[in-house]
């Protein structure tokens, strides 16, 4: 079984964790959060502080087991366009 997360990946060096806004089974599910979450705030995200802007929002792909490894990381832009059409897949 894999479970797919929707993480905003802050920067590197940035001393605030990424943030996991999505988590299901289903990989399409999880696409379709990644972009509305996108559409609605763009690259940036709301905390206690304020409002950030974010590197990427990734989907990331592993076993839903602690301490299991990542099995792909794939950032928004390689997922959709830049007018957030669907790109083909690989």
């Amino acid at each position: 079984m894999i479970q797919y997360s929707v993480i905003l990946k802050r920067y590197e060096g940035s001393s605030r964790p990424d943030v996991v806004i999505f988590q299901d089974e289903d990989r399409e599910k999880a696409i379709s959060e990644m972009r509305k979450y996108v559409k609605a705030n763009g690259f940036t995200v709301y905390d206690r502080d304020g409002r950030f802007t974010i590197e990427t929002v990734a989907l990331e792909e592993k076993e839903p087991i602690a301490g299991s490894p990542v099995l792909s990381l794939i950032p928004y832009h390689k997922l959709f366009d830049h007018l957030d059409n669907r790109l083909p897949e690989e």
